[in-house]
C-alpha cells in the first residue's frame, strides 16, 4: 500500500514536470523561430529533467507521508516560468481583475526593461493625479510643475513660443484734458518697425495686453512727450496692472520733473512683473499741471513672457 502511494505521487509529479518542460521548450522554439528544439537542447533538458525528478523522488520517499506532498516538495513543483510572446499585431495581453478593483502590477527586484510603449489612452498619471501628462498628436501637455534636479531643456530642439509683443505708437496723439488726469497710451502698430511682433494678446487700438498664462513678464516702455510745459509740472509714466494708477505698489513708474531743457522729452520705464492669467497691462501718462500735450509716435512698447 505504501509503495503504491509513493508510485502514484511519483508519476503525478513526473507528469507535472514533463508538461512544464514541454511548454517551455515549445515557447522557446517559437521565440527563436525554430520548428522544434535542437537534439542537443533536448538531451540537455532531459538530463536536467531526470536530475530534478530524482531529487523530488528522494524527497517524497524520505517524507514518510503517503500521497501527501510537503511544502518543500510543493515548492519544487512551482510552475516553470515560460516566455510570453505575440505573433502578430492583433495579439493582446488582457488582465481581468480578481475582484473588480485590483489593478495589474508588474514589478522586478532589479528593474523592468521596456523597448517601446504606445498608449491607447490620452492621459498618464498616478493614482492621486491621473492626468499629469496629456497626449495629443504631436503634442505632450504637462498638467503640473516640472522640477529639475540637474540641467534641463538646454539641448531642446523645440523652439520657445513667445508670448507678448514689441510695437510702436502708430501716430502722435494730442491730449487735451484736466491737469493730473491719467491717460492710457493707445494706438499701436508693428508697421515700419524692424523686429515688431505680437502674439495676439494685445489689442492695438486700446493698448491693453492680457496675460495668456501666469508667469513673469518683462515689460518695457519708452514714451516721448511733446509740447508739455516743463516749467510748471512733471510727467509721470507708469506700467499699470489691471488699470490701476497706484504707481507705488504695482508695475513700476518713472517721473520727469520741472526743469526740462525743452518742451519734449522721452521717458522710460521697465520692470519684471509677476502676472496671473488674464491680468492686464496698460501704459499710462499723467501731467500734473498741464492740460495739453502730445504722446508722440516715436514711442516703443514691449512685453515678453520669460521662460521658466
Amino acid at each position: 500500500m505504501k509503495m503504491k502511494a509513493h508510485v502514484t505521487t511519483y508519476l503525478w509529479v513526473a507528469l507535472l514536470l514533463g508538461v512544464g518542460w514541454l511548454d517551455t521548450a515549445k515557447a522557446q522554439a517559437e521565440v527563436i523561430n525554430e520548428p522544434s528544439p535542437s537534439v542537443e537542447a533536448i538531451l540537455k533538458r532531459l538530463d536536467n529533467f531526470h536530475a530534478e525528478l530524482n531529487d523530488i523522488k528522494q524527497s517524497i520517499l524520505s517524507s514518510g507521508s503517503l500521497g501527501v506532498v510537503s511544502e518543500a516538495i510543493a515548492a519544487k513543483l512551482t510552475p516553470r516560468r515560460t516566455l510570453l510572446s505575440t505573433q502578430s499585431a492583433a495579439d493582446s495581453f488582457q488582465h481581468v481583475s480578481s475582484d473588480g478593483s485590483a489593478r495589474l502590477s508588474i514589478s522586478s527586484d532589479t528593474g523592468v526593461d521596456v523597448e517601446s510603449v504606445q498608449f491607447s489612452g490620452a492621459s498618464i498619471g498616478i493614482s492621486a493625479d491621473t492626468d499629469l501628462l496629456s497626449l495629443g498628436s504631436g503634442t505632450l501637455t504637462v498638467n503640473g510643475d516640472i522640477t529639475a534636479t540637474g540641467s534641463c531643456c538646454g539641448s531642446s530642439s523645440t523652439a520657445f513660443t513667445p508670448r507678448g509683443f514689441y510695437v510702436k505708437k502708430d501716430s502722435s496723439t494730442s491730449i487735451t484734458t484736466s491737469a493730473g488726469t491719467w491717460e492710457t497710451v493707445a494706438g499701436f502698430t508693428t508697421t515700419n518697425l524692424v523686429g515688431g511682433w505680437d502674439s495676439g494678446n494685445l489689442v492695438m487700438n486700446t493698448g491693453v495686453f492680457t496675460a495668456p498664462v501666469a508667469g513673469y513678464y518683462y515689460v518695457s516702455v519708452t514714451q516721448r512727450v511733446d509740447d508739455h510745459d516743463p516749467s510748471s509740472s512733471y510727467v509721470r509714466l507708469i506700467i499699470s496692472i489691471n488699470d490701476s494708477t497706484s504707481w507705488l505698489s504695482l508695475g513700476g513708474h518713472t517721473l520727469v520733473g520741472n526743469g526740462w531743457s525743452s518742451n519734449f522729452e522721452s521717458i522710460h520705464a521697465s520692470n519684471i512683473i509677476s502676472l496671473s492669467a488674464s491680468d492686464t497691462i496698460r501704459f499710462k501718462v499723467q501731467a500734473s499741471g498741464d492740460t495739453t500735450y502730445y504722446l508722440h509716435a516715436e514711442s516703443y512698447y514691449s512685453v515678453f513672457l520669460m521662460p521658466t
